[in-house]
């Protein structure tokens, strides 16, 4: 499979499969890149070409060529030529094709080395986001133990308070029956001291 060209316009790069502008310096374009760049007429005026800043003066120096010729003119287009002339001509359209070649080699090593640089920045800056990540993950797991342990011992604390609470509830009620107990016997006995004041002062 043939190489594919492409726009030489690093804004457009678009693949070329008809019809494009060629340049004496190399170089080709599409035809609306052409266009808008003022290559593909020579109207008089000093064209140069967006890619390399060369000045293309002649006319020919920047043609519309097709690129998918029909058979009738690749039989006519050479013809007629001598044949040192047709070698030129091969030579100088392999020149280009191979200046093309490399120029993509190029442009596709500085692309996967850009990528390269972008994907090892997003993967340090992915690591260092993982590791804070991780360590903030592990920040919060010491801080959850922790105030699970002091759960635990909040709630053992408030389980001593209640049964401690209970215990004096019932030393209490033990106390107040006491209490009574005796308040019943000093009454009783105040009864019958009075009972007897009463029977001898009755008596006398």
């Amino acid at each position: 499979m043939d190489f594919a060209l492409r726009c030489n316009s690093l804004r457009c790069r678009s693949q070329l499969n008809d019809r494009a502008v060629v340049t004496t310096c190399s170089h080709i374009f599409c035809i609306a890149c052409s266009e808008s760049l003022g290559l593909a007429n020579a109207n008089g005026a000093v064209r140069t070409c967006p890619a390399c800043d060369t000045q293309l003066a002649n006319p020919d120096d920047a043609v519309v060529t097709q690129l998918n010729p029909t058979e009738d003119y690749k039989t006519s287009v050479l013809s007629g030529l001598s044949p040192s002339i047709i070698m030129e001509c091969a030579g100088r359209g392999l020149s280009f094709y191979s200046y093309q070649t490399t120029q993509e080699i190029i442009y596709q090593e500085f692309l996967a080395r850009s990528l390269t640089d972008k994907y090892s920045t997003l993967s340090s800056q992915m690591d260092r986001i993982i590791h804070d990540a991780n360590s903030e993950i592990m920040g919060l797991r010491d801080k959850l133990s922790t105030m699970h342990a002091e759960q635990k011992q909040l709630q053992q604390k408030n389980r001593d308070l209640a049964e401690a609470f209970r215990e004096k509830a019932k030393h209490q009620q033990h106390l107040q029956k006491l209490y009574q107990s005796l308040k019943q016997e000093q009454l009783a006995a105040g009864m019958e001291l009075a009972a007897e004041h009463d029977a001898d002062h009755t008596l006398r």
